[in-house]
């Protein structure tokens, strides 16, 4: 497919918020305003001056901006950083009979299929290896590719997709 995410080429976006993320927020000489938050299942955190803002599916770099909007209210040129701490919005999860070890698996960045299964214990002995599928929700939007075990294993590393946090890696 044409949409299949390039392992050689990681994605340019930056990291996007989710529920139960841990985030810094520093607003430059204003340690009144600065803090860390838990971003709550609803997807808010309360921040001074501002209350209630919600943050998940924002990347940092549109959260910076917003508070940055947000602030300019109360502080002239305001300055944000954000950081970001704990992520257990970030996950994968690798589910089947075929796999050396069902569960959720913490997102390590710029991870693929490949380094997923062996992170995992790799295939069992009567996994369907040409048939893995990595099943991806986005909004609305579920998207579905089919990988093939043996092709990456011999160098097709087209089919070593890159993974998402919240993708579903199912061998069968």
């Amino acid at each position: 497919s044409p949409n299949t995410p390039d392992p050689a080429k990681p994605p340019e976006e930056f990291y996007t918020i989710g529920p139960g993320d841990s985030i810094s927020i520093l607003v430059w000489k204003e340690p009144s305003l600065s803090t860390t938050v838990t971003v709550r299942p609803d997807g808010y955190v309360t921040l001074p001056l501002i209350n209630e803002i919600q943050v998940v599916g924002l990347s940092t770099e549109q959260l910076r901006k917003l508070l940055e909007e947000k602030y300019k209210e109360f502080v002239t040129d305001p300055f944000v950083t954000i950081g970001i701490g704990g992520i257990p919005s970030s996950e994968v999860f690798l589910i089947g009979p075929g796999t050396g070890r069902n569960g959720a698996f913490p997102w390590r960045g710029n991870e693929t299929v490949l380094q997923l299964l062996t992170r995992a214990g790799g295939l069992g002995i009567f996994a369907d290896r040409s048939n893995i599928r990595i099943v991806r929700r986005e909004g609305d939007k579920v998207t579905e590719y089919i990988v093939d075990y043996d092709a990456i294993i011999k160098g097709d590393l087209k089919q070593d997709i890159l993974l998402r946090p919240g993708d579903r890696i199912i061998v069968p």
